[in-house]
């Protein structure tokens, strides 16, 4: 074998080795295909109007005063329950009285005015208003979705009437006079269970 030969021949085994080396990178077939997906969280709206409810002067023991509101589900997801938390401060003009609180002797009633049809949602106190927390707290849904199976719907009003009663408990309750009372309330909104999303 001559040099030349050689050459060739190790040229030929180089080859061999490099096409060996490339085939195997390429011994299967693959294909690749891809599957966009998107998550859109809802929204959870709580609309009420008026913003201001009350706003009675020159009340008298025996007093009462009728106001409406409405609350509208503006978001995208059902609302199951409307909690009302009370907070209050109260005015004592006269700085007489002592231990008791004019909260105790304003009650509030609330009902709920689905299709013109009144149903007492509660009736309390201011005071034992303020004491409710977490669930325990008024839900103005309640009647509504016993009277409807439902909960507030995206899109959805109810009318709420509210009545606030200066109570006559038959004593002298001179001390009250001039006095005043804010009343602050909080309305919170809560989602429905979470169910399974059909594609």
């Amino acid at each position: 074998m001559n040099l030349k030969k050689q050459f060739a021949l190790a040229l030929a085994s180089v080859g061999l080795g490099a096409a060996l080396i490339g085939g195997g990178t390429f011994a299967y077939f693959s294909d690749r295909e891809e599957v966009n997906n998107t998550f859109a969280a809802g929204t959870l709206d709580l609309s009420v109007t008026p913003e201001v409810v009350f706003n009675v002067d020159n009340m008298k023991p025996g007093d009462w005063a009728d106001r409406w509101y409405k609350i509208t589900n503006s978001g995208s997801l059902d609302i199951k329950n409307v909690y009302l938390t009370t907070e209050y401060s109260v005015t004592d003009a006269k700085n007489d009285n002592g231990s008791d609180d004019l909260a105790k002797h304003m009650v509030v009633e609330l009902m709920d005015n689905y299709e013109q049809g009144k149903r007492v949602i509660l009736r309390e106190s201011v005071y034992n208003l303020s004491q409710k927390q977490g669930t325990n707290r008024p839900d103005l849904l309640k009647a509504y979705n016993e009277a409807t199976g439902q909960s507030l719907a995206s899109g959805v009003d109810n009318n709420i009437v509210a009545r606030i009663i200066f109570v006559d408990n038959g004593q002298d309750q001179n001390i009250f006079q001039g006095d005043g009372l804010k009343v602050k309330w909080t309305f919170d909104a809560t989602q429905t269970a979470g169910t399974h999303i059909n594609p």
